[in-house]
């Protein structure tokens, strides 16, 4: 099913549609490195958030999304080809199956979407984050790229059948690697988690005080 052609169209697909519906804005594009792999970590405030960075980030991402989302005939289709792959909730439930599913990725040379929240927030701020994202880029040896979306939960939250054509924003920050200079791997892993939670925060501040 995957090929090129098909991925580069179904990307401008997203990207033209957003931009129409939602006078989507992306800002830091060139704070992407080249040639890595790496972890994508976004805010998570709608369903909107996976095709929307997947439409945005230049290369191919892979992420787990809930597997009753593949069964909606459109959506999952688009979903699968942007580089989606289902999961079952008992292996959501299951972090040694999720982990490793996402390893196998960044060892492929893959980058993966990861939202550190771990589900949508109820109420469009960023909630405590989850330390999946720093192991595992601990763990991979490549760096996080924090990714801020600005404007999902007001186009699209929860309870919400259809989105709005509100204003979409998608900011990247400078990505962060892990401190080798931190011999124990737990404290790398605080320490990367704090820094992500710092650029997160910040964005959202300089997206609020932006729509103010």
């Amino acid at each position: 099913m995957f090929t090129r052609a098909f991925y580069s169209f179904t990307k401008t697909m997203f990207r033209v549609f957003f931009r129409l519906y939602n006078r989507l804005e992306i800002h830091g594009l060139g704070n992407i490195p080249a040639g890595t792999a790496m972890i994508v970590a976004s805010n998570h405030a709608s369903y909107i958030d996976p095709p929307l960075i997947g439409g945005v980030f230049p290369g191919r991402l892979r992420y787990l999304a809930k597997e009753s989302l593949f069964r909606a005939p459109i959506l999952g289709f688009f979903i699968r080809i942007l580089g989606a792959v289902p999961v079952t909730r008992e292996d959501s439930q299951k972090a040694g199956v999720v982990m490793k599913m996402l390893l196998g990725f960044l060892k492929n040379h893959e980058s993966v979407l990861l939202f550190p929240e771990g589900s949508r927030t109820p109420d469009g701020r960023i909630k405590p984050l989850e330390a999946g994202a720093a192991f595992l880029a601990v763990r991979a040896g490549v760096p996080l790229l924090p990714v801020y979306v600005g404007g999902s939960f007001r186009s699209w939250p929860r309870g919400q059948a259809l989105p709005r054509p509100s204003k979409l924003t998608v900011t990247v920050s400078p990505p962060i690697y892990p401190d080798e200079g931190i011999e124990n791997e737990k404290a790398r892993r605080a320490s990367l988690q704090k820094a992500l939670e710092e650029a997160l925060l910040a964005m959202e501040e300089a997206s609020d005080c932006t729509s103010a």
